[in-house]
Formats: structure tokens, sequence, C-alpha cells
């Protein structure tokens, strides 16, 4: 399929050329005529293409034209590049140095010879240019120029992907099965695997998320990560990726020890969901190394990895117990229609005429119930009308394709069409560009899009008025909308920032473009890539591919880990550098001192100190990143130069450049540090008119006044994410806020470290003297205010366009005089607010979703709730409040309530009865609170987990709890707090038959119920873990939690011999394991922590007697530790034949 690519690729490199002469015949002088010249011929070219194109399929001689058109085309785009590159160049030393009055006749500067050297650049590109017409000549090719109305065709994109991808049609049944096998209280495995098996297109990943996204599954695992494994089953790569996902934060590899415990770290008590997405790993080693360190994550119980993969055997590989390998059917044809119309539609309810619901019915027939076909075919609709002059053409190019059975290509013959359909100027090029990058590999928007730029993808309407980075965007959501592209991840406002590709549409992007693009990811002593436009060097750090030469016509070099050893060629084509975080590069290697078409540098993460001067002379440099280059101590010098720079991004101050004012084609500044030498001052940014998207601007206690923060300009600056942070208070805050008024169109603001009383008038009303709208920032949609130590009030009034408010650790009083004009709020979170007394009615926020009122002392009362039909979550935390919110009976969708350490609280609603959506409600930690309804509690037939006690000192016994015999088919979790003369439980738990977990805290009573018991903590005086009489011999799962007094474990556990899992934490006193732990014949993991006096195990005839023992871990016992050291220690061979054991923060 390659040929589909070239005739796009030849088309944009000539478009691309039209459009650098264009440019040239307005700057240029002497060589003008030979530019226009230039411009006809290109002209004539471009006119016969799309006959060339059609003809290429069918006669070789049409093929062999374009591809050495396509050969001129890019020796005649370097040409004018270089034409560009001079221009620029002379340009920027006319700024940079005196004009001399005398100079001799051939300095670069002079004019005369300058146009003469051009002059003769472009006659060698018409010289190509003829040789090349000459040729098609004699080939009969036709003029055709497009027509194609491209305008038109955006506006008839009405339905967008936001919100087709929300909505997961046809696996509720799947999702619903999965998400009870995830959370089965009678699978009490320390780890446990279930895959999702199923054919390529079949949505597994798509599974996958709505099962990450469930309520059931958010609220059972306390952590929660997901890894893009692809073919390449590394074991250290899949734990490094665990450890961001766990900390959002990247770093070097490091052993796998460490990072193994890092992770346990961060996972610290909770449970966790391992998601392990397109697996493909054959090799049963591979999977044992990683469910060793899986393993050794594991302070609880219940952990579980869902794998997706397209082969049964790489689920069995996998360790899928029986019952815990899902397959994905295929879809109904209704559930394809379906996807169809949201795509096209945004809406599955769309009533269409017979004729083109008879059409749209054969669509989804022809999708054989394979939603990525579904998704495709609603993709090529959704830029046609709904009519039948536009889908009669789709059906009949479907229709002509045959049978789309699997084992015929099917869906890469549907491919193929959504491909031909995608009309505009250098689209397909984009799509195919992503090839380069590999399977599952998520990108950042923004990146792609600066790519696409650097490649020339991108080209200018003269028709309209956009720039580069608009057109782009606009592509980003026409691949979107084809379904070419999937969303990965999203801002808090629900905009789309990453993306990622399916498979089998990567496969199709591959076939297509593998003529462009090679991707070396295996050791050789020497690649040849001379045919190749575009390259990736994807290999392990120890074996760094070698390339001598052949370079000279790459345009995109990636690279993983740094630099292959010996290159030595010219890469003067070059238009894109890249190798972030490749960590043992310390240098530019000097082959790439000529690269005067590069725009992409990216040398984030790399160690190196000092950029070559050379870099400076990047005038055709478009974006440069160097993130986390902390080496990269000192400002690059002469960074003013590259005056054609856009992007720039940098989060270390030391790597801030100077005098960043010079950079007057800036678009994206996220990061500025405000500096108190000239060059680094705020002042700098008002010269840069063209910032848009987020700016975060740092130490901002260095502007001096008002005046001095004006010169910013931030007003001018289509900036829509400004964060204004402050190191330290300074005695003019309040004047430097008010001098940095943003856009009227921001739409996220973040005010850190403020210094003053009160916030500036452009948050808080119109000026005349600014604009003639009623509000300056009416479109502000997110605000959050945090450390403003001094600041009084937050104004709120006027803000119609608000979605999320956050406030938190500030002085403030008050929160505005009313929110009843933020009609769209969905989150209020008030947080650490020591002096807010007052809280502005919230009643008829008929959009907000979330309450968060936390360690708010001072508020007594909390306006009514009344008609907050989307809330879901209420948290009250350490509030002063007497009584809950009134009006909750009309929060329809609350699902968690959650009230703790509100010490003034007496009593709870019986309103409380109302809320049959209630899943999670939680009372702790009121001593105040006497009693609680029992009525309301009987009707909270959803109820699934409840945390309640702590109340008044001189109650006995918990109050309220007789109506959970009403809750009994429905609670899963309870959590139990007790108090100091609490000495029972609730007899009415032995009735909770749904119940699942049950979590104890300072309580012992009858426990006949439970498979799973958690229990300890109690008062430090006891001599004596309390009995377990009581207990259930057909307990499965322990904990429990000792003090420093205990000398003996409960001996009733001898005879739970159902026991699988016992934890033993905390029993200081106790020096030698009991013999009788022999008789635990079910026990197969064993967990011993903190334990500082704990010297001896069970005889080895004990340990021979548990022949079903699995797992050991010893953490925190000393002189345990040391006894059983391997080999030397004299408890060592009770155990050695352990399969997993765990001591020394390692596996032995």
């Amino acid at each position: 399929m390659g040929d589909l690519i070239l005739s796009p690729v030849v088309d944009t490199t000539i478009s691309n050329l039209i459009s650098a002469v264009a440019q040239q015949i307005n700057l240029a002088v002497s060589w003008k005529q030979e530019l226009i010249i230039l411009q006809k011929k290109l002209v004539l070219i471009q006119a016969v293409l799309q006959d060339a194109g059609q003809r290429q399929v069918t006669d070789l001689a049409v093929k062999h034209w374009l591809l050495n058109l396509r050969e001129v085309a890019h020796e005649a785009d370097y040409i004018l590049d270089e034409v560009t590159y001079e221009s620029v160049k002379r340009r920027v030393k006319i700024q940079n140095q005196m004009m001399k009055k005398v100079r001799y006749f051939f300095t670069p500067n002079n004019p005369l010879a300058f146009g003469l050297r051009m002059a003769h650049k472009i006659k060698k590109v018409i010289a190509m240019v003829d040789g090349i017409n000459n040729e098609a000549q004699g080939f009969g090719l036709q003029s055709r120029l497009a027509t194609t109305n491209y305008q038109q065709r955006r506006n008839l994109q009405t339905h967008s992907f936001i919100g087709a991808f929300s909505q997961v049609v046809g696996r509720e049944d799947d999702v619903s099965k999965i998400v009870q096998l995830l959370t089965d209280p009678t699978n009490e495995l320390p780890l446990c695997v279930l895959s999702i098996v199923g054919m390529p297109g079949l949505g597994k990943t798509t599974l996958a998320q709505s099962v990450r996204s469930n309520d059931q599954i958010q609220n059972h695992f306390g952590k929660i990560m997901w890894i893009c494994v692809s073919e390449n089953f590394d074991v250290e790569r899949i734990l490094a990726e665990m450890l961001e996902s766990l900390t959002k934060k990247s770093g070097a590899m490091k052993n796998k020890d460490t990072v193994v415990q890092e992770i346990r770290s961060a996972i610290g008590e909770n449970n966790y969901l391992l998601i392990l997405d397109d697996v493909w790993n054959k090799e049963s080693q591979k999977w044992e190394d990683l469910k060793r360190c899986l393993l050794g994550m594991c302070k609880k119980s219940r952990n579980r990895v869902v794998v997706t993969t397209r082969d049964k055997n790489v689920a069995l590989t996998m360790g899928t117990r029986p019952g815990h390998m899902h397959h994905l059917e295929l879809l109904k044809d209704v559930e394809c229609w379906s996807i169809i119309k949201l795509k096209v539609f945004g809406d599955t309810s769309k009533h269409l005429d017979s004729e083109l619901e008879n059409i749209g019915w054969d669509f989804a027939r022809r999708c054989r119930g394979v939603p990525l076909v579904a998704s495709v075919i609603g993709g090529i609709l959704c830029t046609k009308r709904p009519d039948l002059a536009e889908w009669l053409p789709i059906k009949s190019k479907i229709d002509a394709l045959g049978s789309l059975e699997y084992q015929d290509d099917g869906i890469m013959h549907i491919l193929q069409l959504s491909f031909d359909n995608l009309l505009k100027p250098g689209l397909k090029q984009c799509f195919a560009f992503y090839s380069i990058f590999p399977k599952d590999y998520v990108m950042e928007r923004e990146t792609l899009i600066q790519l696409w730029m650097a490649e020339g993808f991108l080209q200018v309407h003269e028709e309209t008025s956009m720039m580069l980075e608009d057109i782009g965007d606009e592509y980003f959501n026409d691949l979107l909308s084809y379904s070419l592209f999937q969303e990965d991840q999203r801002d808090l406002l629900g905009s789309i920032t990453h993306c990622k590709m399916h498979d089998l549409i990567h496969d199709f992007a591959w076939s297509i473009s593998k003529s462009e693009i090679v991707i070396l990811k295996t050791l050789s002593s020497r690649h040849n890539i001379s045919n190749f436009r575009h390259l990736n060097l994807i290999y392990d750090q120890q074996m760094v591919p070698t390339i001598l030469e052949d370079v000279a016509q790459l345009h995109t070099l990636f690279s993983e880990h740094g630099f292959p050893h010996g290159m030595l060629g010219n890469f003067k084509w070059l238009r894109v550098l890249s190798f972030p975080h490749a960590v043992h590069a310390e240098e530019l290697p000097p082959c790439f001192g000529n690269m005067k078409s590069l725009r992409y540098l990216d040398i984030s993460g790399t160690q190196i100190k000092e950029l070559p001067r050379f870099v400076t002379n990047l005038y055709n440099l478009q974006t440069f990143r160097f993130q986390n280059c902390r080496s990269l101590k000192m400002p690059l010098e002469g960074i003013g130069n590259l005056i054609n720079l856009r992007h720039v991004n940098f989060n270390n101050e030391n790597c801030m450049p100077a005098n960043l004012g010079r950079l007057t084609s800036l678009r994206t500044l996220p990061l500025f540090f405000v500096g108190g030498t000239k060059g680094r001052k705020i002042e700098e940014l008002g010269c840069l008119s063209q910032l848009r998207g987020r700016l975060e601007i740092r130490n901002l206690e260095l502007v001096k006044d008002k005046l001095e923060a004006m010169r910013a300009k931030l007003h001018e600056k289509a900036v829509d994410d400004l964060a204004l942070i402050w190191g330290k208070e300074g005695n003019e805050d309040e004047d430097v806020l008010a001098g940095l008024r943003p856009h009227s169109n921001l739409q996220r603001l973040t005010i850190d470290g403020y210094g003053g009383k009160n916030l500036p008038s452009w948050m808080m009303k119109s000026d005349c003297s600014y604009s003639n709208e009623r509000f300056l920032i009416k479109n502000l949609a997110l605000l959050k205010i945090e450390g403003c130590k001094k600041l009084e009030s937050v104004p709120t009034s006027g803000l119609q366009s608000l979605q999320k408010l956050a406030v938190f650790n500030c002085s403030v009083s008050n929160i505005g005089d009313t929110l009843a004009a933020s009609k769209c709020l969905e989150l209020l979170s008030l947080r650490e607010l020591p002096n807010l007394g007052f809280i502005p009615s919230i009643g008829g926020l008929t959009s907000l979703q979330t309450i968060g009122l936390i360690g708010l002392p001072n508020l007594r009362f909390i306006p009514s709730v009344d008609g907050l039909i989307s809330l879901q979550r209420l948290y009250l935390f350490e509030c002063e409040i007497e009584c809950l919110p009134s009006g909750l009976s009309s929060c329809i969708a609350l699902k968690n309530l959650m009230v703790s350490r509100c010490q003034n609280l007496i009593s709870i609603p019986e309103e409380l009865k109302e809320l049959h959506s209630l899943v999670e409600l939680e009372i702790v930690d009121c001593s105040k609170l006497r009693s609680i309804p029992e009525k309301p509690l009987a009707c909270l037939t959803s109820l699934k987990k409840l945390s309640i006690g702590g109340f008044g000192e001189e109650l006995e016994e918990f109050p309220g709890l007789g109506s959970t015999l009403c809750l009994q088919t429905s609670l899963q979790e309870l959590r139990l707090h007790g108090w100091k003369k609490l000495t029972t439980l609730p007899s009415q738990i032995q009735h909770l038959t749904a119940l699942k977990k049950l979590v104890i805290k300072e309580v012992l009573g009858r426990l006949t119920q439970l498979k799973c018991l958690w229990i300890g903590g109690f008062s430090k005086e006891l001599e004596e873990f309390p009995s377990l009489n009581s207990v259930n011999t057909s307990l499965e799962n322990l904990q429990l939690y000792g003090w420093e007094k205990l000398s003996q474990l409960p001996h009733q556990i001898q005879n739970l011999t159902a026991l699988q899992y016992l934890l033993v934490s905390g029993f200081d006193g106790l020096e030698v394991l009991p013999e009788w732990l022999r008789n635990l014949s079910s026990l197969q993991c064993l967990w011993v922590r903190k334990c500082k006096n704990l010297k001896q195990l069970p005889s080895a005839e004990a340990f021979r007697r548990l022949s079903k023992l699995q797992y050991l871990e010893v953490t925190d016992c000393p002189l345990l530790e040391e006894r059983c050291a391997k080999e030397s220690g004299p408890e060592w061979s009770k155990i050695s034949h352990i399969p997993g054991i765990y001591m020394k923060d390692k596996h032995i």
C-alpha cells in the first residue's frame, strides 16, 4: 500500500515549494524574476499531480516519474530552505551589528552579492523543474486542479469526537461481569489475573478503560495503574512505568529491587489494580519474573491484574485462572448501528427517514460485529451531510469492497476508504506519520502538531487567516473524528490532550508509509537508510546501533537513548531532531552543525551541559524543548537570533534563556521565571504578543509595582491558562496583580502565594477603559486560589462560565456574595480556610457534581443544597457545623456522603432516607453526635459502603444500627469506628449476608459471618489480645495488629483450618512464633511485620506441614531477618523450600 502515500507526499512538497516561493517574491529584489518563473512552473506540475496519482497504480512509468519528482521536489525544497535561511541570517546580522558606512563589496551583508548567490540557487531549481516537466509531457497527464471546498467540509463536522468516546456501546454486560470478578469477596488471593481476550478491533482496550473508570472499581482499589505493554514484554520497563503511573514522575532507569521498593512505598497500605494492555508475551519466565515483583508489592490481599490480549495462550502464560478468561464476542448489528449514529450525530436515538435508515442498517451489517469498523464508517459519514446524495456514494464504495470478513482484510479496505476521504492538504501525511512511533504510543496533542509543522505537512490557505497551529489543531480533530486517532487523556475541563492509535490502524498507517519511514530496533554494524526520510531508533541502551553515513536525505531523527556510534553524516535536510530522556547524551555531535532546515529540536532529559554555538544559528527552528535538563545550568546566549522560534518548553529556572522578548514569534512559553536583572524581568513578555495556551509566571515577588507588571501586556495575549505564582509575599502584591490583567478569553486562572488582602478589580467587575463587556474574564471556567495568607475574600459574582472553584490554605472569610451566576459550576472545593464563616447560596446550581468542605473550623452553617440534582459527592471534614445542609432529599444523584471530624454535629436529618442513589455513607468521629435515625438507613437500598462510629464518649453501644437488617442484601463494606467505652459490636452485622469487608477500629465483638477480618488497634493497656472464640472457622483472611505489650498470638487462630492468608503486625513482645501454626493447613501466604523482638520461627516440621504455603514475608523484624539470612542464618533451612520469600526489602 506504499503507493497510497507517494502522491500526497509529492503534492504536499510541491505546495510547500509554491508557498515558499510566494513568500520570497515579497522579500526578494534582485532575484524576484527568477522566483516568478519558478512559481509558474511549479503550478503547472501541481496541476497534473491528481491525474498522475491515479495513473501510477496501473502505469509503472508514471509511478517512476512521481518517484523522480519526489526527489527533485525534496532537493528543490532544501535549496529554497537554504534561501530562506540565508535571508533570515542576513536579517539577524543586520539587527545584531551596526551598519558600516564603508564595507568590502563581498561581505555577507552586501545586498548585491547576496542577491547574486540567491539568484544562482533559484536558477538551479528552475533547471531541475524543467527536466521533470519535460518528462511529464510524454505521459499526456491531464490538468486537474483540486477544487474541494475545505471550509465547507469543516462546517459539516458538527458532531465531534467529544462525547462519542465517553459512551461504550454493547459492552455493559461485559463491564458488569469483569467488575464482579475483580471485586469478588471470596477471592482472597494476594494476586489474581483476569484476561480480556478477543480478536483485533473488538474493543478490548476500550472495555478495560470502562472497567477502570467504573465507580465500584475506583472505590474498591486504592491504587490503579495502566501500562501499555505491546510486543516488548520488558519487566524493567513495565516496573518503571508502574512507578511513573503512581508518582506522576518520570526518571532514569533504576535497579529492579529499588523500583519495586519505591512502588511498594507508593502503594502503601492500599490494594492495587494493574492493567496490562495489549500483551503478546508467551514466555512464562518473563511473567514469573514480573509476578515475583508484584507479590513483593502486596501489603494486602485482593490485588488484581487485568490483561488484554488477542491470544488465549498469552492469557494462560500470564497465569489466568479458570473462570477469569473473558472472551469478547462480536457486537450485534443494532449495536454497530448505534456506534455509527453516535459518531455521526452524537446521539444513538437520532431519527432518520426510512431510506437513510435502511442505508445505515446496511452499513451496520457490513461491520460484521466489529466496533472498530463501525467507528471508522461513522468517522467517514460524519464529514458528509446526512442525505442520500452524500451517503449513497459511500455505500457504493463499501459494496465494491465485497465481503468484509476478517480473513479477507476487510478492515484494511475500510481503513483505505477512510484514508481516501482525507482530502485536506497534508492530512494524509499527518495520519501516516504517526506510524513512526511504536504501537500503543501515547502522544501529546501539542507535540504532535508541532512535529507536523516541522515536517511541512501543514499549509496555510490563502482564503483563511488561520495559523499553522490552528490548522494542526483542526487536523488533529479530523483524525479523531474519523476514528483514526483515539483519545487517551483529557484535562480538567474535558479537552483532549493526548491520543493514541489502534493497533490495526497503526498497521495500516505503517503499510502506506514504510517507503518513507524506518524504525530500527536491533543491533547491526551498518544499516542502509539511504531511501528513507524518517528514522526512529528504538533500542536497548547497551545495543546502540552504528550508522556511518547515508543520512543526508533524512528529515526526521528520533532516538530514545542518544546518538548512534560513529554518526558522521551530513544532516543537511534534517527538520526534526528528538532524543528526549537520553540520559547518557552529554553533547550534540558536530555532525549536526549544518542543519539549516531544522524546525524541531528536543533534548529534554539529557545530561547536556552546554549547547554548541551552532544552535544559535538554527534560524528556521520553530520548536525547542529542553525540559528536565538538570546539567544545563548556563542560559544559552544568542537564542534571540532564533526569530522563527514559536514554541519553547523548559521547567528549570537555570535553563531559562535571557532576552526572550526578542523571540516575537513565540506562541508557546509554558513557564517564565521573573528575574531581577535585565533580560529576565517581566517586561520580556511584553513583546510576545502571539503567546497562547498555558503560561505560568513564577517569582512575582521580584516585580516592583503595577507599572512594571503592566509591561508584560498579558491582556494582549490569547493565553487561556494562566498561573500567577509568588515565591514569597511582597509589599506591592496588590498593585502587581492589578497590573497582570489577562486576556478576556482566559479559561483557567491559578493564583498561588499572593500576599494581598483583596483581588484586583478585573476579577470583580468591568472597567470601561478596558472593555465593553460586562465582566472582563467572563469565560473563566477554572479558578484556583492557594496559599494566599492575607486574602480576605474571593469574588465570584459574574463568573457565569465557571466550572471549577478551588480555594486552599488561605485566610479568606467569605467566598463572594453569590454563586448564583455560576450555572455551569461542577466542582466547589474549599480546604484549610480557618477564617471562612460564610458560603454563599448554592441552591439551584443544577450542574454542581462535587462539594468538598475540608478544614473549615469557623464554618457553622452550610447553605441549602436544594435543587442540586447533579450532585454526586458531598465531603464535609473538620467543620463546626451542627447539622447537615437542608435540601438533601432533592439530591437524587448523590452517591457519596462523607462526614468526618465535625465535632459540633448533633443530628442527622430524616431526609437522608430520600437518597436512594447513595452508594457510600461515612459518619465518623463526630463526638457530639448521640444518635442516627434508624429509618433513613433502612431506606438506603443502594448503599454498599458504610463507615460509622466515633460518637459521644458516654455511649456504650452503636446507635442507629437496628435498621441495618434492611441492608443485608446491598451492604458490602462496613467500617466500625469505636471509642473508649465501647465494648461490643452491634449484633445486627451477623445478618449482613452480602458483606464483603469488615474493618473494625478499637472494638471487638462477635465475628461469626466473615471470610475476611482485620482486627487490632485496641487500648495499649491490654495485656493480651482479646479472645477470638466467636470467629467462624471458615475465615480465609485474617490480619492482626498488635501493640508493645503483646507476647503471644491469640491461640484460637489454630482452629481456623480454612485460613489462607495471615498477617501478624506489631506484636513487639512476641519472641517465637507458636508451633501450632502447623494446624493452618490451608495457609498460602504469611506476612510477619514490625515484631522487633521476634527471633524464632516454628520448627521445620511445622513448616513442612504447611504444604500450601507459597509466600512468606518478614519485614521490620530485625532479629528474625538476621537469623533467616539465606544459606547462613540458623532459621533459613526451615523456610528455604518456600517458592516466594521477601526479606530485607528484596526477594530471596
